[in-house]
C-alpha cells in the first residue's frame, strides 16, 4: 500500500496507469467530512420509504454538502501462480470422458496470459506489461506466498490510498466539517494534517477538459522563426505588445540605457548566437548588468519531483537584468526585442522581480521548449489531480483501450486522452473492469458530486443513469453478502470487517472456501492497514468480493466445473452476472430495496426491487392492532403449527418492520433451495400469512402491492424482472397480466416517518 499526497502524485500516477489496463477488478472506498445531514440521524429510518422519496429527503444532500477525504483504489490481478485445484480437477474430469469445455484449450493451466490475448481480454502492450509485472515478482521474491501452489493467492493486489483536498483555485467547493464525522475519523487516525497540507487536488471531468483543450491550444502553436523565438514569445515569456513605451523621467532613461549597455557587453563577449559563452567572459560581461541569482538555478519543480539541473545547464547562459517596476521591464523588453531578437526573455520569480535575458543555441531552444511544455503539464496535471485517476477508471470501467504508447503519450502531454475506444467499442465485446464496492451508495454520489458535478439530478433515475455511465458494472459485497452468498454469509455479520475476517485467511485454513489473502504488490512496509482507512477498506472490499464469489462458484460446480471468477466477470453475459452475482445491485441502508442500476420501467425514480427475496405479494400491511402486540407474538403467531404444514411453509422466514404502535408489514421470503416461480407457490404463502395475521385479533390487511396502490394512487405497472439469485418471490413472471411490479414505486409522496416508542417492536427477528 502506498499513501498519494501532491508530492509523489505524478509517480504514482505513472504507476496506477500502467497497472490499471490489466487489472481483473477494481475495489474503491472513501472517508467523507460527514455521511449525514445535520438533524436527520435523530429520526428512525422508514424502511417502507421508496428510494425515490429517500434519495430528495436526506441522501442527495449528503454528497453535496460534505466532501471526499480520502480515497482506495485497490487493483486486483489474477496471480498466475495460482492454480485452482477444483478447476484443474474439472478439467481433467472432462478430458478423461472424452469431454470438453467450449473456448479453453489443452494448454490453459499452464498459459493463462495466452488464454486471456487469445480471447481478447488483454492486447499486445496489456499482455507485455503483465509478464514484465510476473518477472519483477520472481526476481523480487514473494513474502506472503510459499513455493506450493495451494498456498498462493488467487490475485494480487496493487493499493494506493489518496489523500484529496481542493486547491481552492477557480470555483472549488468549500469543505464542510461533520463534528461527529471529524471524531470518528480521528478515532480510527486520519492524518488531516496531510489532508489539508498535501491532499492531491481534484476538479470535474468538464473543467479538467477544458484545461487540457487550452494546453494544447497554447502549444499546439507552431514557431515562425527559424530559430523558435517567436515560439516562446508566444507561449508567454514576453508580454504582448500594445504601444509602445515612452520615457521621459531622466533617471529612468539612464537605467535602461545602463542596462543595455550591459547587455551588449555580454553579448558581444561571444559574437556567435549558436555558442554558448565562455564561463569567465559570461560572469565578467553579466557582473556589468547584475548578477545572476543563484537560487533561479534551483527553482523548485512544480511537480514536486526533484528539479532536472542537467537540463537547465545545457540551456546555454543567462544575464539577470538590474531589478525594476514593472513599467521599465515593459521598456526593457521592447527595446530588447528590437535590438536582440533571437534572446529569449522570462520574468524571475525572486523578489525583487528582474528579467532573464537567455541565450541559446537551435538545440538548445528546442531542448528549453521540450522541458517548458513538460512542466506545463506536470502541473497542469497536478493541478486536474485525481480526476485523472477518476476518468482513467471510468475508462477501463468502459471497456476503452490503454496502450503504452497512449500513456506514454498523455504522461508527456503529448495527447489530451488516457484511452481510445476499442475497434469492437459498443458491440458488447470489450473487456470492461468491474467496479467493486461495500455499501457504496454514497461512494458513487460523492463520486459524481466531485468529478461530475457538484450538484445531484433532481430524480433518482437520471442519478443512476450518470453512475451507469461512468461505471457499466459494478458490483456491491453487501448484496452479494445479504441477497446472493450461502446461509451462514446470509445469517452472519455482513460488516466489511467482519466479512473479511470470516471469509479470509491467511493460508492457515482447512475450509476450501476460505480465500487467501492476496498479496500487496506495492507493500510500503507496513504489516497491515487498519479499517476506516480508505485503501485498506478498498482492499478488504477486493478480498471479500473474490471470496464470496468463489463460494457461488463453489456451489455452481454441478452448472460449470471449470468456470472461474476472471472468466465468469470477463467472459460470461450480463445476465448471468445478475443472477448469480448481482451486477449493478446497491445496498440501500435500513430499507425494503435493493438499488437497480439498470431499472428502466416504472415511475421515474420508484422501480427499484424489493431486498433478500421479498415479495410484493407476500409483504403485508397490517393496521389497526392493539398497543400491546409485540414482535415476539406476531412471529409465534406465523410459527405456530407450521410443522404440519407443506414444505414451502415450514420454511418461511419472515421480517417484522413496524411503522407505528398499531401498524407494522411482515415480509415473508423462501430459504434459496425452493424455488417460487409460479403463482400457485405465491398464493399460498400469501394465504398462510394472511390466516395466521388474523389469529392477532380484528385488523387489516392487505398486500404492499395494495397498500402502495391505495397510497399513491397510482394504476400498477408490469414488473421488469425478478431479483436475485433464485429470483424474487415475486410471480409476475409468469402471468403477463399480473400487476404485482407496483412494488417498484408509485408517485413522489413521503411516506409517514416512523414514531414507535415501543422498544420490543423495533427488534426485527428472523428465522434460521
Amino acid at each position: 500500500m502506498v499513501h498519494v499526497t501532491k508530492s509523489n502524485f505524478l509517480t504514482q500516477l505513472t504507476d496506477f496507469l500502467q497497472h490499471l489496463p490489466t487489472a481483473s477488478f477494481i475495489a474503491l472506498d472513501e472517508e467523507m467530512t460527514g455521511i449525514s445531514l445535520p438533524g436527520s440521524r435523530q429520526q428512525r429510518p422508514n424502511k417502507v420509504e421508496l428510494p425515490g422519496e429517500r434519495y430528495t429527503r436526506v441522501l442527495k444532500g449528503v454528497p453535496e454538502r460534505y466532501s471526499i477525504l480520502q480515497v482506495g483504489v485497490a487493483l486486483f490481478h489474477k496471480n498466475p501462480k495460482y492454480k485452482d485445484q477444483n478447476a484443474v480437477q474439472g478439467r481433467d474430469g472432462a478430458h478423461s470422458s472424452g469431454g470438453s469445455h467450449r473456448g479453453l484449450a489443452e494448454n490453459e493451466n499452464n498459459d493463462e496470459h495466452a488464454y486471456m490475448h487469445r480471447e481478447g481480454m488483454l492486447n499486445q502492450d496489456e499482455l507485455e506489461d503483465l509478464t514484465e509485472r510476473e518477472e519483477d515478482q520472481d526476481n523480487n521474491g514473494d513474502g506472503n506466498n510459499g513455493d506450493k501452489a495451494e498456498e498462493q493467492s488467487e490475485y494480487t493486489s496493487r493499493i494506493y490510498n489518496f489523500f484529496v483536498f481542493p486547491s481552492g483555485k477557480d470555483n472549488e467547493r468549500e469543505v464542510t466539517l461533520s463534528p461527529s464525522a471529524v471524531k470518528f475519523l480521528l478515532d480510527n487516525h486520519m492524518d488531516f494534517d496531510k489532508v489539508f497540507r498535501e491532499g492531491v487536488p481534484f476538479t470535474t471531468v468538464e473543467h479538467a477538459t477544458d484545461l487540457k483543450n487550452k494546453y494544447f491550444k497554447k502549444y499546439s502553436t507552431t514557431n515562425t522563426d527559424e530559430d523558435g523565438a517567436k515560439g516562446e514569445k508566444q507561449n508567454g515569456s514576453t508580454p504582448q505588445k500594445k504601444h509602445r513605451v515612452k520615457l521621459t523621467r531622466v533617471e529612468d532613461i539612464a537605467l535602461v540605457a545602463r542596462t543595455m549597455a550591459g547587455l551588449r557587453e555580454w553579448i558581444d563577449s561571444d559574437n556567435s548566437m549558436q555558442t554558448p559563452l565562455a564561463d569567465g567572459a559570461g560572469q565578467a560581461a553579466a557582473a556589468a548588468a547584475a548578477p545572476i541569482n543563484g537560487n533561479e538555478a534551483n527553482e523548485e519543480n512544480i511537480t514536486g519531483s526533484v528539479p532536472n539541473e542537467a537540463d537547465r545547464q545545457e540551456e546555454g547562459t543567462s544575464l539577470v537584468l538590474p531589478p525594476c517596476n514593472a513599467f521599465l521591464r515593459r521598456c526593457l523588453y521592447e527595446t530588447i526585442e528590437d535590438e536582440y531578437p533571437g534572446l529569449i526573455l522570462e520574468k524571475t520569480d525572486s523578489y525583487p522581480v528582474s528579467i532573464r535575458a537567455i541565450r541559446l543555441s537551435p538545440a538548445e531552444k528546442k531542448h528549453r521548449e521540450t522541458r517548458k511544455r513538460q512542466e506545463a503539464w506536470d502541473k497542469l496535471l497536478l493541478d486536474i489531480g485525481f480526476t485523472t485517476l477518476f476518468q482513467a477508471i471510468s475508462d477501463a470501467c468502459n471497456g476503452k483501450s490503454f496502450t503504452k504508447e497512449n500513456t506514454s503519450g498523455f504522461l508527456n502531454g503529448l495527447c489530451p486522452e488516457l484511452s481510445t475506444p476499442t475497434a469492437h467499442s459498443g458491440n458488447g465485446t470489450e473487456r470492461k473492469i468491474p467496479l467493486v464496492i461495500h455499501n457504496g451508495l454514497q461512494d458513487l454520489m460523492f463520486l459524481l458530486t466531485h468529478f461530475h458535478n457538484p450538484s445531484l439530478p433532481e430524480a433518482f433515475e437520471d442519478t443512476k443513469k450518470v453512475v451507469r455511465g461512468y461505471f457499466p458494472i459494478v458490483f456491491d459485497t453487501k448484496v452479494l453478502g445479504t441477497e446472493y452468498s450461502d446461509a451462514s454469509i446470509k445469517g452472519g455479520n455482513t460488516a466489511l470487517g467482519e466479512l473479511f475476517n470470516t471469509t479470509c485467511n491467511n493460508g492457515e485454513s482447512d475450509d476450501i472456501l476460505s480465500l487467501k489473502v492476496p498479496h500487496i504488490v506495492n507493500q510500503d512496509g507496513r504489516s497491515q492497514g487498519q479499517a476506516h482507512e480508505a485503501a485498506w477498506d478498498a482492499f478488504m472490499t477486493g478480498c471479500v468480493f473474490n471470496s464470496l464469489c468463489n463460494r457461488i462458484l463453489e456451489s455452481k460446480k454441478r452448472l460449470n466445473s471449470v468456470l472461474t471468477l476472471d472468466r465468469l466477470l470477463h467472459n460470461s453475459s450480463d445476465t448471468l452476472l445478475r443472477e448469480w452475482i448481482g451486477m449493478n445491485k446497491i445496498y440501500m441502508h435500513v430499507s425494503l430495496f435493493t438499488i437497480d442500476l439498470e431499472s428502466s420501467s416504472g415511475p421515474v425514480g420508484l422501480h427499484d426491487p424489493l431486498s433478500r427475496g421479498l415479495s410484493i405479494d407476500t409483504t403485508f400491511h397490517v393496521s389497526g392492532i392493539t398497543t400491546s402486540v409485540s414482535t415476539r407474538d406476531i412471529l409465534q403467531a406465523l410459527w405456530t403449527g407450521n410443522d404440519s404444514e407443506d414444505e414451502v411453509i415450514r420454511e418461511l422466514k419472515y421480517e417484522i418492520i413496524w411503522v407505528d404502535d398499531t401498524s407494522f408489514f411482515v415480509g415473508t421470503r423462501m430459504v434459496d433451495s425452493i424455488s417460487t416461480d409460479d403463482f400457485a407457490t405465491t398464493d399460498l404463502i400469501a394465504s398462510h400469512a394472511r390466516n395466521k395475521l388474523y389469529g392477532l385479533g380484528n385488523m387489516e390487511i392487505s398486500s404492499l402491492g395494495d397498500y402502495f396502490k391505495t397510497k399513491y394512487d397510482v394504476d400498477v405497472i408490469e414488473k421488469p424482472e425478478p431479483v436475485g439469485i433464485f429470483g424474487s418471490l415475486v410471480s409476475v413472471a409468469t402471468s403477463p397480466f399480473q400487476v404485482l411490479g407496483s412494488v417498484l414505486g408509485f408517485g413522489k409522496k413521503r411516506l409517514p416517518d416512523d414514531n414507535s416508542s415501543s422498544e420490543g417492536a423495533n427488534k426485527r427477528r428472523r428465522l434460521g
